[in-house]
């Protein structure tokens, strides 16, 4: 039950400060979703970070599960992938997919070796 607790008040804080985010990057206009692959890659970042040096399992829940599960967005950068294909913007498209991977497990790999 404790861990459950503990993932919940994580995601929903790390879903909190991805809004924050995203709020403040709506001020700056960009025609790319540059915020949503700097969240993506510094939660992979974190993530990796916090696999290799969190010892405590409860405490790898609330931060890595939790905040980091909650700050980092699947559905955000599908919805925005999606939206690039619909108006062929097909070099934007390709280009937002690879560099969230690339950078995504570059910024886990970097994470766990620091």
């Amino acid at each position: 039950m404790i861990n459950s607790l503990l993932v919940g008040f994580g995601a929903g804080l790390g879903a909190y400060i991805r809004n924050f985010l995203m709020q403040t990057s709506n001020k700056i206009k960009i025609d790319f979703p540059f915020m949503t692959l700097l969240i993506n890659i510094l939660g992979s970042f974190a993530l990796g970070y916090l696999t290799a040096s969190v010892r405590d399992k409860r405490m790898l829940l609330f931060l890595g599960t939790g905040i980091c599960g909650g700050f980092t967005t699947f559905g955000t950068f599908n919805m925005e992938l999606s939206q690039l294909w619909f108006q062929r913007r097909f070099f934007s498209c390709i280009l937002y997919f690879s560099l969230t991977y690339i950078f995504g497990i570059l910024g886990f790999v970097i994470g766990i070796q620091m």
